[in-house]
């Protein structure tokens, strides 16, 4: 499945402030700026960000944005290490422990794995309470982004919320591409209309691929450097998706020849898994095993590892 970190990464770059005034509305754009590269957290992903705020009144804090697009059983462990990670650089340069607002943005529900908080005690000793903030973006009014003129979250405004209970798919998205166009900046339209086709458009959502096509058309999108970087990543997926048919096709071919039609059941397991690696793992497992429940146990464990 392709990825939206390429959309998201851009948009944090281009328009940092928005996200910062959508977590912090009293935020002016000139208190912020982008935190130094070397504390940022040391294991990250593409999509982490981190941002200084010099308020006046309530002087200089952090903000550590993680949008999540995938499902992570880990995420407050995780996010617990970036906040470590920051605090032991800024402990070393001596700036102590400057507060961290850190915020997870879930953009579908289905990978909002629900666990927010880390707590730790022994006996009756409170050892760890923490947890970060948490925005749904479903939960969201598209009239609040909007009336904010928060153009960098504009790509989201079809997964939000609107004034009324029941919208038709098309309106919302005609909708929210007007807003769009309403922006003086084209390069900015075109890179906010590229990230909205690539963040609408996920598998299973509302929004067919064929509304969006429809909609934000190719013409109005192909000069935007995250429309090329997409089609660039959308390329380079359907080539590995490529081998890893082939790597199925060998495994299944292996079982069958093992187990014969005992095999089938495990051939459809097989062909659930698309990772490429994870795929030449259960064939350097399987090539020697005739044991039914011994493959079994190796292609349920590919699978446990492809998920991750």
């Amino acid at each position: 499945m392709l990825s939206i970190d390429i959309p998201m990464k851009r948009l944090f770059q281009r328009r940092q402030a928005d996200w910062v005034k959508f977590v912090e509305p009293d935020c002016r754009e000139e208190w912020i700026r982008p935190y130094q590269t070397e504390y940022t957290p040391k294991q990250q992903s593409r999509l982490d960000h981190v941002l200084e705020v010099e308020d006046p009144a309530r002087g200089s804090y952090l903000i550590n944005f993680e949008p999540m697009g995938y499902y992570d059983v880990t995420l407050p462990a995780r996010m617990l290490r970036y906040r470590s990670d920051i605090w032991e650089a800024t402990l070393k340069n001596g700036r102590g422990t400057p507060p961290i607002v850190q915020v997870v943005i879930f953009f579908y529900p289905e990978n909002d794995n629900k666990l927010h908080r880390l707590r730790d005690r022994w006996g009756e000793t409170a050892m760890l309470d923490y947890q970060y903030r948490v925005i749904r973006i479903w939960e969201e009014s598209r009239r609040t982004v909007i009336e904010n003129e928060l153009a960098g979250l504009y790509p989201l405004l079809p997964l939000m919320k609107g004034q009324k209970p029941k919208e038709q798919p098309e309106q919302v998205l005609k909708e929210s591409i007007e807003t769009i166009q309403k922006l003086p900046d084209k390069s900015l339209q075109q890179d906010l209309l590229a990230a909205m086709a690539i963040i609408a458009g996920r598998k299973g959502s509302k929004y067919t691929s064929e509304l969006i096509q429809a909609m934000i058309r190719r013409e109005m999108i192909m000069e935007s450097p995250i429309y090329q970087e997409w089609v660039k990543q959308e390329r380079a997926e359907a080539k590995a998706e490529g081998k890893a048919e082939k790597a199925q096709d060998t495994i299944c071919k292996i079982l069958y020849r093992k187990l014969g039609i005992e095999s089938f059941e495990l051939q459809q397991m097989v062909k659930t898994i698309t990772s490429e690696p994870v795929l030449d793992w259960v064939f350097e497992q399987i090539i020697d095993v005739t044991d039914k429940e011994t493959v079994k146990q190796i292609i349920q464990k590919a699978l446990a590892q492809a998920k991750q």
